[in-house]
């Protein structure tokens, strides 16, 4: 079975503080214990992309020193108000798992097409450096798992 993760990308600076939005301090850590938390499950994809901005971009680098990806690449159609169908008939046609990262609400609107088949339906709430796994069945698509930062550090004894 095929699975797409897909990665809301780390917290940013404001746009009025850093113009690049670059991550903040709290956004690179969070998005550093999520890769570290997947890696120690044994996660692993061939190609992880992300949209041209600053901030998806150093999100997809952490996860991919973390899970050991050298396939990063830049991609077309994953900025914040992309039409998602570029996406989902991409998805669709995959034959290997991949990891996506991106923004809001191009990723909830993605994801709500290819479960739900209506990007207008909000089935998940993203968080940032939050990982949803979705795989392919027989009947479409499905959510496998969803991660967020504060499900890590909570770990009850």
């Amino acid at each position: 079975m095929v699975s797409v993760y897909l990665v809301q990308h780390g917290k940013a600076f404001d746009e009025s503080v850093d113009p690049e939005r670059r991550l903040t301090p709290d956004g690179i850590r969070e998005s550093e214990l999520i890769a570290n938390y997947l890696a120690g499950l044994g996660i692993s994809v061939p190609k992880i992309v992300h949209s041209g901005k600053t901030r998806a971009r150093q999100t997809a680098e952490i996860f991919a020193k973390y899970l050991g990806v050298a396939n990063v690449e830049v991609a077309d159609g994953l900025n914040p108000n992309d039409d998602p169908t570029i996406w989902a008939q991409r998805i669709n046609e995959l034959t290997s798992d991949l990891m996506i990262v991106g923004h809001l609400p191009h990723l909830s609107r993605l994801t709500s097409l290819l479960v739900m088949g209506n990007p207008n339906i909000r089935i998940v709430e993203f968080r940032y450096s939050s990982v949803l796994k979705l795989t392919r069945t027989n009947e479409g698509w499905v959510i496998s798992w969803f991660i967020t930062p504060g499900l890590v550090q909570f770990r009850p004894s």
